[in-house]
This record gives structure tokens, sequence and C-alpha cells, in this order.
């Protein structure tokens, strides 16, 4: 069977692949390809049932319930508080002691702001948002079409179980933690959330990348991959391609895979699901020692600042804006071109 890639269009002798479901270990197999213009690591067949690879113990469905001690909760906010804006001395110090979540940190390189108009795609039950909350951080906005129902996070922070298309309104960030990768249509996403900008809006997506030292060692045990739920991983090339075909450009790219990408890609070599046979997420203390753990946190720092770590942070914008002028306002727009 001749493949296309669905992000470039390439016919070629993209490179095939087998693998495996190993998060709750069913073991079932898929075919994937790798494009062999522009490297995007893509399922051949999306499975027409995508939901039942999402059950009630996916990791993103359980709410982790954040401090209620006033104290903790106070300088936890402050932490995180800095991390996502940059401001606070206290936080800074903070987070020096006890470092913010990855999703929280990726924030900084935004930056966001106290007053932002915040829309976070695929986010589950509403950690991050709940996160950001307690911090002070955005007028926030959730949505997951996986979720059983809507659900309110906190006082007067609803998240709804809705795809992007229905969501109306404007955002001064759209964030897609590594929901992306799960999308069978990457290009409508992106195009969707590129119309639902503000003037000064701005895209984060955070995604596993196969251009990367973890896929390299691993490669059918990259805890990356997640076949069946990740349907593209991609590359910078790739990703770049789909943003200039929705009219967007990457305004900055970095590397911010935790440890897990090694520690868990060491399970799965040891035949180990993520899940045990309860439904039980696997503690790794209980498989690997501290010095381990040590190194498997040293070697992802390692990874990331030499641009080879197996997960990306990226930030889009638009190419052009539609400038609100006095013409506008009569029912045309002008078009301003951003450099």
């Amino acid at each position: 069977m001749s493949l296309i890639c669905r992000i470039c269009f390439s016919r070629g002798n993209h490179i095939r692949y087998v693998f495996r479901e190993q998060m709750f270990g069913s073991g079932e197999k898929f075919d994937y390809f790798a494009c062999a213009d522009c490297g995007c690591l893509q399922i051949v067949q999306v499975p027409q049932d995508l939901s039942r690879f999402y059950p009630a113990s996916y990791y993103s469905f359980n709410f982790q319930s954040l401090s209620r001690h006033w104290l903790k909760s106070w300088l936890a906010g402050r932490r995180d508080f800095w991390a996502a804006t940059g401001f606070g001395l206290l936080g800074f110090l903070l987070n020096k002691m006890v470092a913010a979540r990855p999703e929280v940190a990726s924030l900084g390189g935004i930056p966001t702001r106290k007053e932002m108009h915040i829309l976070d795609v695929g986010c589950g039950r509403g950690v991050l948002l709940d996160i950001l909350h307690r911090a002070g951080v955005g007028r926030l906005e959730g949505i997951d079409p996986y979720l059983p129902d809507d659900l309110e996070v906190a006082p007067g922070l609803l998240v709804r179980k809705l795809t992007l298309e229905q969501v109306s309104g404007e955002f001064d960030l759209i964030m897609l933690h590594h929901a992306f990768e799960h999308a069978e249509h990457g290009r409508e996403l992106l195009a969707a959330a590129a119309q639902r900008l503000s003037s000064t809006g701005k895209i984060l997506l955070r995604i596993p990348t196969p251009e990367s030292s973890a896929w390299e060692r691993y490669r059918e045990n990259w805890v990356g991959l997640d076949a069946p739920r990740h349907l593209f991983l991609h590359t910078r090339k790739s990703l770049g391609i789909l943003a200039t075909q929705t009219g967007l450009s990457v305004e900055k790219c970095w590397c911010d895979a935790p440890p897990f990408h090694f520690w868990a890609s060491e399970l799965y070599q040891q035949g180990l699901a993520l899940y045990d046979e309860n439904g039980c997420s696997r503690n790794p203390l209980k498989h690997f020692t501290a010095e381990q753990m040590k190194d498997f946190a040293q070697l992802a720092k390692r990874e990331n600042e030499s641009g080879h770590g197996g997960a990306i942070a990226v930030v889009l914008r638009p190419l052009v804006r539609l400038a609100k002028t006095e013409h506008a306002l009569r029912g045309t727009c002008t078009e301003e071109k951003i450099n």
C-alpha cells in the first residue's frame, strides 16, 4: 500500500513500524510510518473508536486535589505565579527549593500575564487550570471532548466537554499540553485555534518528538510513542510545515522532556505497563533506586539543554493579523504583517 504523508503530502519510501499499546499493557498492535521528507511519525489507520483507549483510569482524567492548607497553598501559588509570569522574588526563591511543574514552567516562555484570557485545550479534568487559578494567573477556561461531562474545577472555573470548534470568543493564549499529538485533524485544530486568538494572542503546544535521543535509544519502547493515542509525532520540520499551512509561524521552540521519558521507557523495556493489573499507575520508586531516578533527571536535563529532548514546547503566532482600524469598523479589515 502506497503511503502519503498527511502533513507534507509526500509519497516516498516511508519507513514503516509496528508499535504496541503499552500504557495499559493490552499489547494491541498498530501500524505507523515515518515520512521520508518531513519526518513526522504517524499512525497508518486511526482506530474507529479512540475513546476505548481513554478509560476512566487515564491519567488526565484523575483530578489531583491541590493542597488546601492555607500557608502551603499560598506559597505554592506564589511559586507558580513566578514560574508562569516571571514576577515575584518570593516565588523565584521558592522555585529554587521545589520547582514548579513542567507545564507551569512552560508558560514562562510566553510569558503569561495575570490579565490574559487563557484556554486550555485537551485539559482532562483541569489540574493545570486549578494550579493557575490558585496562583491567580489569567481568566481561565478548559475543554476536553473525552470528558464524560462538564465539571467545575474550582468556584467559577468550568471545564467543558467540547471541541475547539465549538468554542466562541477570543483568547490571549490557547494552550495544548500534550494534547496536539492526540488530534486526528491537527491542521484543522491549529486553524481553529488561530481564528480564536486575540490581536496579540499566541498558541502554546507541548508535544513529544522523535527528533530525540530517547526515540533513538528506546525505539518501539519509547514512552513518547503511546500508540494508538498519539496519532502524530511531529518533528520541527513537520510542525513548521503545518504552522505555515494554517497561517502561523514558530516564534520560539525549546525542549522540555521530563525524566519520565527515561524511566517509563525503561519499564517498557522490562515488559511492564505503566498501569498494573489493578489499574493503578506504577510508582517508579518501586522499580528504580533513588540514585537511578536522580540519573534520569540529570539525563533529561542534559538532553533538553542540548536540543535532543524527547518533548518540545512551541510558541506559535499568526503570520498576518487583522488590524482593527476605522476601515474594520465599516466592515473591512487591513492586514498587518508580523516580521
